[in-house]
């Protein structure tokens, strides 16, 4: 007896006792706890990602909004003092003055 025929009686033994069934459902079920298992890792994989990019995503917008911020105050700041370097060495402005003032600009400019 070759090991071709060996081979052949055993499957055809297994086929006929119903062994290749329970193989075949042991195989389907371990299929599908991979597949199930991929699914979930693939779903949690991608909720960390996002999470990740959220927090590093305001972590840069910050430092950029910072940084922004910080060159436009040093590029017009001298000239905001300058045009109200007047204002701050007098001591004659009048309240009335200083209110119009204020409300010139909180309305864009507007004197009203």
């Amino acid at each position: 007896m070759g090991s071709e025929e060996v081979t052949r009686s055993v499957v055809e033994f297994a086929a006929q006792t119903g062994r290749l069934d329970l193989v075949s459902l042991l195989l389907a079920i371990v299929s599908t706890i991979l597949v199930l298992g991929g699914v979930f890792a693939f779903l949690n994989f991608r909720s960390i990602a996002k999470a990740h990019a959220i927090v590093q995503a305001k972590e840069t917008a910050e430092a950029t909004a910072e940084r922004v911020t910080n060159e436009y105050l040093q590029r017009e700041l001298p000239d905001l003092l300058k045009a109200y370097r007047s204002f701050l060495d007098s001591d004659d402005v009048s309240n009335e003055a200083a209110d119009q003032m204020a409300g010139a600009q909180d309305n864009g400019g507007k004197v009203e």
